[in-house]
């Protein structure tokens, strides 16, 4: 007998998966383990359920051999289902939206997705395998997620929910008839049951974290008052709330979470209860309400994260500068590294700290060759890796320090900024006074963001599991690891992209190392950049150690020193890129952005980090125009100012060719070509290909001709592999003369058979068009057929006519396919000599193919027989 069940007291989550369940499980007889809740029954009473409910005491618990279990895990919440959980030959299979954990039930099948209902699960897979779905299924199974994601509103809501309650709607799902069970009114007994709560309510703040706690005491059992703990909710706003109700011999205690520093499943699992990171109850026996408060109380303060120190907000590792180096050099390092701060070491311990303000002033007086030591403040506070968020507020406020060193065991570990504090103490703000529909402004915060939700839908399963191990190993080693670059923007752009890099707080080749042990893979180290790459069964990523970049001159190649996350970040090209996920366990999935990359991708905006970066690397000006175009940006005014600027001062001359050509493949390769170019040319860009180069309406209509052609080749031919960008490139240096375009390439560095084939392409092109006017089949063959696919695709692009189109596509479609049926060993048996007898006949035999005189091997046997036969050995 199969059994589908669910938790003791369900709510319409439970009720919704169960009635989805047995569309999978037919004959399965539908079992509550207990009670319902209030509304839930209500529901059960007025509305005709397309399946029957059995009564647990109808049940023989001998007889049922699979035992499915919906939106639980825990055997405490199954009632007396749990009584045969252990016997031998059962099997269990689970459905559920929360998390596993060590002592949950486990089945042969298991389907657990971290989304906001169990419900939502269930109905992507009838959606997926199309079965039928009536209006007052479609609006049982609304009730299911609307109650469990607080009608889409709880940040525990994911996009799929949304999307699954969307068809849901188009399935005929009754909102109305939602709204009217979702939103109940109190009787007398709640309403005096909520009053006493809200009076009874206290704030106790744990380790930064605000927790409501209410409590009342009742003669009788009342039923389901969990949806009390939301009433209180809009009343007094905290991170969690916890009631606890006396009712007979027992305190009902529940609690709602809404931060992760509190799992209110962690913490009532003490209390010998269970349920989810947001939402967990408990019965408590043998212990009075206050007897339960204060053991409540004592978990809590075991149970919460303690509030950050040091080492969750300093910047690590930190450039530092030897207290024999001179102030010249310490003024060299400064600039280099962006800093204003340098600590000082002696023989590897931290001595004091060197500012800019200091450095200058001493030069001023003419000490540039004076040791850093003799300048250096050696008095400033440290604090250690361990020193809690408001001690060390209290010191660089009251002692105005601006730059606070970390240090653990006389070594410098790490430092803090005022920029650090703030942002600390801004997240802490958002927390503590968020008010009734705010509940998500930290999402706005520079740091904290969860995106394991959005990680877990966009990523396959293989990814996310080697992301969490790689958060793992980095623990293990001491470092810390994030996921960095396209991945994480595309994923906030609502895209999957699995291009990973990961970079490290520590040696990124030790840890790609000690990873690729665990995956068993293959590493590939490069010690001079300190970065490897990974080469798994099913995937190829990058690993880096963190590092910062400074460029000795404008446009030159940086040098690379490694450095903090923070700094590794900045020497990125623009805000939308300098995104990173912490992947080290306890903190998977937090966003850091610490340059409004979030904001410029809801602004659709490309914003450059600063107003030297065109100066460092004028190839960022070719990539905002790519990354403008590729996704739909604009670039921000004061961008396209530095660009100009970049322009006037014709920095872009002192760039390598090899880095534009680069540069404009990729620009082909990922845009629409014709609105590139024409924004190279607003910009006043494509002078540094060639100073004789514009743009005119001939090239604009063969740039969008191109794009066609290519758009109907890959259509056709979407195996074949080939670069288009080259077409773009012969469009752009054809109208110059000869000796230009060999200038141009070789300004562009392209490398020799790119170049051959640009150059061919253009030249070939010309000829083979004359050749094409009134062309047999045959002509058209000969004249495309010693060309290669580019010089071919940029002729058709080319050409002036419909008639020379149609031919092209003709032998790219057809004619370049045909070949003689018989053989060198065909002719051979039919007693022919090899030598250039063979190339002869087979020639002759293309030919009378192409001129449609032979259809068939037959037909070509009696050819070569009637015009070779003299030629037979005899």
């Amino acid at each position: 007998m199969d059994i589908i069940t669910t938790h003791l007291n369900a709510d319409f989550d439970a009720l919704a998966a169960m009635v989805a369940a047995g569309k999978y499980y037919p004959g399965a007889r539908l079992v509550f383990p207990g009670s319902q809740e209030r509304n839930v029954r209500d529901y059960l009473a007025s509305v005709d359920m397309p399946v029957e409910f059995s009564r647990l005491r109808d049940i023989n618990l001998e007889e049922i051999t699979r035992l499915v279990l919906v939106d639980v895990k825990s055997p405490e919440r199954i009632g007396r289902f749990a009584e045969i959980l252990g016997r031998k030959g059962l099997v269990i299979h689970l459905y559920d939206h929360h998390p596993l954990s060590g002592a949950d039930i486990r089945g042969q099948k298991e389907v657990i997705e971290q989304v906001g209902s169990t419900t939502t699960v269930f109905t992507e897979m009838i959606q997926k395998g199309r079965l039928d779905l009536s209006p007052g299924e479609a609006t049982t199974f609304m009730l299911g997620i609307y109650e469990e994601t607080g009608s889409l509103m709880f940040p525990s809501t994911t996009e799929r929910d949304m999307l699954a309650a969307a068809y849901l709607l188009r399935k005929g799902a009754n909102l109305k008839t939602v709204s009217r069970f979702l939103s109940r009114e109190l009787s007398p007994e709640e309403i005096d049951l909520l009053n006493e709560l809200v009076q009874s309510a206290k704030e106790h703040v744990i380790h930064d974290i605000r927790v409501i706690m209410a409590k009342a005491a009742r003669e009788t059992y009342m039923g389901d008052i969990a949806f009390l703990v939301h009433k209180i909710r809009d009343i007094k706003d905290a991170d969690a709330i916890f009631i606890l109700v006396m009712m007979e011999d027992r305190v009902q205690v529940i609690g709602r979470s809404h931060t992760a520093e509190v799992d209110a499943a962690e913490i009532l699992r003490q209390m010998g209860g269970g349920g989810h990171p947001q939402a967990a109850s408990a019965v408590v026996r043998s212990m009075s309400l206050e007897e339960t408060e204060n053991r409540l109380i004592t978990i809590l303060k075991e149970r919460i994260h303690p509030s950050k120190t040091a080492r969750d907000i300093m910047t690590s590792p930190v450039m530092t500068i030897p207290w024999n180096n001179s102030i010249k050099m310490a003024e060299k390092k400064l600039t280099l590294c962006e800093v204003n701060v340098l600590p000082v070491l002696k023989n590897g311990s931290y001595y004091g700290l060197i500012s800019r303000e200091v450095v200058e002033k001493a030069l001023f007086h003419g000490f540039s060759r004076s040791r850093v030591s003799e300048f250096c403040t050696t008095g400033a506070p440290s604090v250690t890796p361990s020193t809690a968020i408001d001690v060390i507020e209290s010191i660089m406020i009251e002692q105005n320090q601006r730059f606070m060193p970390v240090v653990e065991n006389r070594h410098i570990v790490g430092a803090i900024t005022r920029t650090d504090l703030l942002r600390s103490l801004y997240d802490s703000i958002l927390k503590k006074n968020r008010v009734p529909g705010q509940e998500r402004l930290s999402e706005k915060a520079s740091v904290g963001k969860n995106l394991m939700p959005l990680l877990r839908s966009k990523f396959p399963p293989e990814i996310v599991s080697l992301l969490e191990l790689s958060g793992s190993v980095a623990k293990d080693l001491g470092y810390s690891a994030y996921l960095v670059g396209g991945s994480v923007r595309d994923l906030l752009r609502g895209e999957s992209n699995y291009d990973i890099d990961i970079v490290i707080e520590g040696d990124g080749i030790a840890f790609a190392r000690a990873l690729g042990k665990k995956l068993d893979a293959r590493v590939t180290a490069h010690k001079r950049f300190c970065t490897a790459v990974v080469t798994t069964r099913f995937l190829k990523f990058d690993v880096a150690t963190s590092r910062t970049e400074y460029y000795e001159s404008p446009a030159a190649l940086p040098r690379i020193a490694t450095s903090s996350i923070k700094k590794d970040l900045y020497r990125r090209d623009f805000t939308i890129n300098t995104l990173a996920i912490m992947l080290n366990p306890g903190h998977f999935g937090k966003l850091i952005d610490y340059f409004g990359g979030q904001r410029d991708i809801k602004d659709r905006t490309i914003r450059i980090l600063h107003n030297l970066s065109f100066i460092e690397d004028p190839t960022r000006a070719f990539r905002a125009i790519r990354f403008s175009e590729r996704f739909g940006f604009r670039i921000s005014k004061h961008t396209l100012n530095l660009i100009r600027t970049a322009v006037r001062i014709n920095l872009f001359d002192k760039l390598s060719g090899a880095r534009m050509y680069d540069e404009l493949n990729l620009l082909f390769q990922e845009t629409e070509p014709v609105n590139a170019i024409r924004r190279l040319s607003r910009l006043d860009l494509l002078k540094f290909i060639h100073h004789r180069l514009v743009l005119t309406k001939t090239l604009e209509q063969t740039f969008e001709s191109i794009q066609e052609t290519f758009a109907w080749f890959k259509l056709l031919f979407f195996e074949e592999e080939l670069n288009r960008s080259h077409l773009f490139l012969m469009a752009l240096l054809e109208e110059l003369t000869p000796m230009d375009r060999g200038e141009a390439l070789q300004r562009l560095f392209v490398p020799p058979t790119a170049r051959k084939e640009i150059l061919d392409g253009i030249e070939q092109s010309n000829k083979t068009l004359a050749d094409l006017k009134d062309a047999s089949e045959k002509d058209i063959y000969y004249a495309l057929m010693p060309l290669d696919i580019p010089a071919i695709l940029y002729t058709m692009a080319k050409a002036p006519n419909q008639e020379q189109k149609k031919a092209i596509s003709l032998y790219l479609t057809t004619l370049r396919k045909i070949t003689p049926e018989l053989t060198g060993k065909d002719l051979k048996k039919m007693g022919y000599t090899p030598g250039p007898l063979f190339k002869k006949i087979l020639a002759s035999l293309l030919d009378a193919r192409l001129e449609r005189l032979v259809k068939s091997r037959v037909e070509e046997i009696a050819f070569v027989n009637k015009n070779f036969k003299m030629l037979k050995k005899m």
